[in-house]
């Protein structure tokens, strides 16, 4: 080969990793509008113990489904701020237990992570109701010292709350990948 021929693919070796790091800050960008939008939404609340809202109503029929009735509603709180971030996810999202699977198998938009990896924007699935791989999700809004993190939740004692939580309490730790 002759020299100009080896620097102008020396010259594309290097401008391979750059389109890569653009697509993460890309989604680094989508997760941090993720966020805003979902403590934008702190203290709204269902009408008693429906989980009925004309605006969780709204993120439901949103996602593609039929509402109401009204579902519990973790997953359509994540499903519209990422919506709202400009990334549709599978409207599987409603059920945690069935998204759990789609991130361990790293599909439908969603990859496993390790808990060590969390960072914001990423999502946690809690397994509070028995027999259930996950039965709620949450969105990280920033990692703390100590193996803990605040995060933005739905559907928590009936309204959107943020919390401190640990990492050693969700079953899965799984970030959007678009």
């Amino acid at each position: 080969m002759t020299r100009a021929v080896l620097l102008a693919l020396a010259g594309l070796l290097v401008a391979a990793p750059a389109a890569g790091t653009a697509t993460q800050r890309s989604l680094q960008s989508v997760r941090a509008r993720a966020v805003g939008w979902a403590v934008s939404q702190e203290g709204h609340a269902e009408r008693g113990t429906t989980n009925c809202s004309s605006r969780i109503t709204r993120w439901q029929r949103e996602m593609g489904l039929k509402a109401p009735p009204c579902e519990p509603w973790c997953g359509a709180y994540v499903h519209q701020a990422f919506l709202r971030a400009g990334v549709r996810l599978s409207a599987r999202i409603i059920d945690p237990h069935r998204s759990y699977a789609d991130a361990v198998a790293g599909r439908r938009g969603l990859q496993r992570i390790a808990m060590s990896e969390v960072r914001k924007g990423d999502l946690l699935f809690f397994r509070i109701r028995r027999g259930l791989r996950a039965s709620h999700l949450a969105i990280v809004r920033e990692r703390l010292p100590g193996n803990r993190v605040r995060t933005a939740e739905g559907n928590v004692s009936h309204t959107v709350m943020l919390l401190t939580r640990s990492l050693s309490v969700p079953v899965l730790a799984a970030r959007v990948t678009g």
